[in-house]
């Protein structure tokens, strides 16, 4: 009898494995139905088989359904808690979510069975990094980074990271980039020469390149540049490694004279198509950010090369010649030792604003007249909101009476990650019955604007998109100026913007600000009123003034190149 029951399982066990591998070939062909529902008969016959439930979830991976892939890979833990790869994917899963407490807590036990893997790693330090954990972030960054075979993306990520973490100095900021432009830009720079004309005064070739051709600030200041150009004495490339085909992309095509699409071409394919269209300037609009293209620039493909906008620090790489700042973020001597590039300062605004044709009109009396009390707000990205930041407003809530203050923040729905923000709000002394927390939607964009009495930048990492966005909302802003690119944006911003006298040089002076603007209702209503016609009509919409200031950036640049050339070959 025990014999035939043997038997009798030794055939179930054979036809179940041999279910198993027409499973996987379903898989590997994404036949992902038919697999599940071989998968699901498997499960009947043999409840306690791990494997079928861990395929399982790989299925639901596959689509995207990460929350029955979850379902899947818990049963898989039941089993088998230390098996990696479960514990790897529902690490993964749960960073797909944006449940980044959840993600790190099983990334971190799948690094207990294996320390140095480089998927993992990253991963967690993204997690950390989305959080606001960020000098956590910054130590997974570098355990990444030394085993990793990316290191070009992972030093971008580290150095974007450390721009907003409180405990790096603008110094080591500067020193760690240009450890990346020694170590990873400079060994790759081509020694090519350029057959571009040496006549100063020619039509130039002017070559744009980013991966955000898309649903993104960078066209709203970059779109209005390429209609603008002169087409006399310039002629215009966009280069695009924009991962998606959209709808701003094929607009912003017939902005320019020529489109390249850069997004399934490597880096030294990219440099030869730019080198061979003979461009005279080649613009980076990505600095460190995701996606970008600093590999390309590092091989050199064009005699002058420029970063602009996208970054709001130095890419460290010797390549690149200049970075476009201007006068007021950046003036002559507070800032050239923490850039590799040749600060180039135009006369007003280092950009130029384009008003978002969907935005809603602004309301025509401050909200306090409805609701009887001040409204603060802050709609930046919240790894600009350090602790130093959140107990000033905290100081500047109990000097107001009944103040409330409206931050508008991402991943709120995460009920770990509300949390967190609580813990830090209440840790910093912020009253928080007087707190409103809204969950970042793209619906609210702007929306929330008519809902705040005055905007409170964050520091030392300042607004930029943001703050123009808040003036075009007719929302005075109140900024701390620092001492670099990045803490001084509201400075130039608010200078253009006729506004200077919001602008406050030490923390004590802008509670002060805040707390006076608050309780001077008269002075406030007149700064609000037609506050967004004279951000229009200022330097920080004028279109055609600030295109013809990058073009004579563009012409001094091409006539120093000159003059240099001329020099090397007289060996001067």
């Amino acid at each position: 009898m025990k014999d035939r029951q043997n038997a009798e399982q030794k055939k179930i066990d054979q036809v179940i494995s041999d279910l198993f591998k027409q499973v996987l070939t379903l898989i590997n062909l994404k036949k992902y139905d038919d697999a599940q529902r071989f998968l699901e008969e498997i499960i009947k016959y043999k409840p306690d088989y791990p494997d079928s439930f861990f395929q399982l979830g790989n299925i639901f991976m596959a689509q995207n359904q990460f929350e029955k892939a979850i379902e899947q890979y818990m049963q898989v833990l039941k089993k088998r808690p230390d098996v990696f790869e479960n514990l790897n994917n529902i690490g993964t899963a749960y960073y797909k979510l944006k449940k980044y407490d959840d993600a790190v807590f099983y990334y971190k036990k799948a690094l207990a069975i294996q320390s140095d893997v480089e998927h993992i790693l990253w991963a967690v330090a993204v997690c950390f990094a989305e959080r606001g954990a960020l000098d956590e972030a910054i130590g997974y960054y570098r355990r990444t980074l030394n085993i990793s075979t990316k290191k070009t993306q992972i030093y971008s990520d580290l150095l974007l990271t450390m721009i907003y973490a409180e405990s790096v100095t603008p110094e080591a900021l500067a020193e760690e980039a240009r450890k990346f432009g020694k170590n990873i830009a400079e060994p790759v720079q081509r020694k090519k020469s350029f057959a571009n004309g040496k006549d100063p005064e020619r039509k130039l070739r002017i070559g744009y390149v980013s991966p955000d051709y898309r649903d993104h600030p960078i066209p709203y200041f970059l779109e209005p540049l390429l209609k603008l150009h002169d087409r006399k004495n310039f002629e215009i490339f966009s280069y695009s490694n924009t991962s998606y085909d959209n709808p701003i992309m094929e607009r912003m095509k017939k902005s320019a004279d020529f489109w390249r699409d850069l997004r399934d071409l490597n880096s030294d394919a990219a440099y030869s198509l730019i080198y061979s269209d003979q461009i005279d300037i080649l613009i980076d609009m990505a600095g460190h950010t995701a996606a970008n293209s600093l590999m390309v620039f590092a091989r050199k493909p064009a005699p002058v090369q420029v970063t602009w906008l996208g970054y709001p620090a130095t890419t460290g790489m010797k390549a690149m010649d200049y970075r476009i700042t201007d006068h007021y973020v950046e003036p002559v001597g507070m800032t050239e030792h923490l850039n590799a590039e040749t600060l180039w300062r135009l006369p007003k605004i280092f950009c130029c604003y384009q008003g978002h044709e969907n935005s809603p009109t602004v309301i025509d009396h401050p909200p306090f007249e409805d609701n009887g009390y001040i409204t603060f707000g802050c709609f930046n990205n919240f790894m600009k909101v350090r602790d130093p930041v959140l107990a000033a407003w905290g100081r500047i809530l109990k000097q107001v009476p009944n103040s409330r203050l409206l931050l508008e923040i991402p991943n709120l729905d995460d009920p770990k990650f509300c949390k967190t923000v609580e813990d830090r709000l209440k840790k910093q002394d912020v009253p928080m019955d007087r707190v409103m927390l809204e969950l970042r939607t793209r619906t609210n964009q702007f929306v929330l604007y008519n809902k705040i009495d005055i905007a409170l930048d964050p520091f030392p990492c300042c607004g930029g998109t943001t703050s123009m966005d808040t003036l075009w909302m007719g929302v005075p802003l109140i900024t701390l100026a620092g001492q670099s690119f990045v803490s001084r944006m509201g400075v130039t911003i608010l200078t253009n913007a006729g506004l200077p006298e919001l602008i406050a040089y030490t923390t004590e002076k802008y509670i002060e600000l805040v707390v006076d603007l608050a309780q001077d209702r008269a002075r406030l209503k007149k700064i609000r009123h037609n506050l967004r016609d004279r951000f229009s009509s200022s330097p920080a919409m004028d279109q055609k003034s600030f295109t013809q200031d990058m073009e004579e950036a563009y012409r001094g640049m091409w006539r120093k190149y000159c003059v240099a050339d001329e020099n090397r070959k007289q060996g001067t």
